[in-house]
């Protein structure tokens, strides 16, 4: 229910976080759902079938000067794979899960100015796995239970917390 809601609004704050940006020739990544991205023209196989449901962009050099910024959606020209293969990138706002920049001599990497938890969503990740719906709930069991044993025992390892043992 609450999507109907936030997803536009989140869609135009992307948009005017974008808009932002580019009037302050300001860089910066973008991070999408690669399901929703138009390519023009089509990437060859052998360069989409590498890419996993969330896609990185950096919009910097040509492709920040490439940028048009529609109503719905951002364009921008990028090349692809190991001869530069090069497309026009069409993303939905509605399909931003990221916007971040790059900071200069601060601790952290990079900044995130804007993040659409919403999208993650609605991210097909199990789109080519064939699995049951019981299976994958096994998994995500098991994953789980690895990724507790692993935290609790990197506390467990620092002698600080050897009273946690009891």
């Amino acid at each position: 229910m609450y999507k109907q809601y936030l997803k536009p609004l989140l869609a135009r704050h992307a948009k005017e976080i974008i808009e932002s940006l580019v009037h302050h020739q300001l860089h910066f990544y973008l991070q999408c759902d690669v399901s929703k991205v138009q390519f023009d023209p089509i990437l060859p196989a052998d360069i989409s079938d590498t890419f996993r449901p969330i896609i990185d962009f950096i919009l910097a050099g040509y492709t920040f000067e490439s940028i048009e910024i529609w109503e719905n959606e951002i364009s921008f020209e990028a090349g692809f794979g190991k001869d530069n293969f090069a497309s026009v990138v069409i993303v939905p706002f509605s399909a931003i899960i990221q916007l971040a920049v790059p900071t200069d001599g601060s601790i952290v990497r990079d900044a995130c100015l804007f993040m659409n938890a919403i999208s993650l969503f609605e991210l097909d990740i199990y789109k080519d796995k064939e699995q049951p719906k019981h299976s994958q709930s096994i998994d995500i069991k098991e994953e789980e239970d690895e990724l507790l044993a692993s935290s609790k025992q990197a506390i467990l390892s620092n002698p600080h917390n050897q009273f946690l043992k009891h």
